[in-house]
């Protein structure tokens, strides 16, 4: 069967891990503010280029957390950055900070601008290790915030743990069709189903067992 292909372009949904890499955010009023913590809580190293900046980023800035110069952008500040962000009311500096980004291969957002963007950024819950992303491709972002509250809601304590476990799983057992079996009745089989239901020995038991039958070398002690 042939794939019909979208009338317009998908975006492509990814997760960037920024942990150590610079990041520059341009702006720094309250749409800034929540784009600084978002790349602060993934572990980048972030500087913010604004005249003025809410009380928030000054606290981070003054704590450490990010480096704040309080100017206007000027040409050439996206040299040195692994990722651009704008977020400023000014669009001629939004478009000028995408333009010099692309210029240099840089990838860009900028707030209110899809067109501008290279990237677009979802609405976001997250419960543990679980991440909860919806995105209307930058058409609907107040929907896709709804939709975001209503699927992160389903995620429970339960999820969490299994999130967890199977990320256990995962370091400490080879790679394998008994591994990924294993971590597919973990997820939705009988072993998290009993999970949920509280009836942990039997897990375990089950756990065990599916150990011992997949082969996996060294964990069955």
């Amino acid at each position: 069967m042939k794939h019909a292909m979208p009338s317009h372009p998908l975006d492509y949904p990814v997760c960037l891990r920024l942990e150590g890499r610079s990041v520059l955010l341009v702006g720094g009023g309250a749409i800034a503010e929540g784009r600084a913590l978002a790349v602060l809580d993934a572990g980048a190293r972030l500087r913010v280029i604004a005249p003025e900046a809410t009380a928030t980023l000054r606290r981070l800035a003054a704590d450490g957390r990010l480096e704040w110069q309080p100017r206007s952008y000027k040409a050439g500040d996206v040299r040195g950055h692994h990722l651009v962000l704008a977020a400023t009311d000014d669009v001629a500096v939004g478009r000028q900070v995408a333009t010099e980004a692309r210029d240099v291969g840089l990838w860009v957002n900028t707030a209110d601008e899809p067109a501008l963007c290279d990237f677009t950024l979802p609405s976001v819950g997250r419960r543990g290790p679980i991440t909860v992303a919806v995105s209307s491709a930058g058409r609907a972002p107040a929907l896709a915030s709804h939709l975001r509250k209503t699927l992160t809601a389903q995620v429970t304590r339960h999820h969490i743990w299994l999130a967890r476990l199977s990320g256990w799983l995962r370091e400490h057992l080879p790679r394998g069709e008994g591994r990924q079996r294993l971590l597919k009745q973990v997820a939705v089989g009988d072993i998290g189903a009993l999970l949920e239901r509280g009836e942990r020995k039997a897990a375990w038991a089950r756990l065990r067992t599916e150990l011992e039958h997949s082969k996996i070398p060294g964990e069955t002690r």
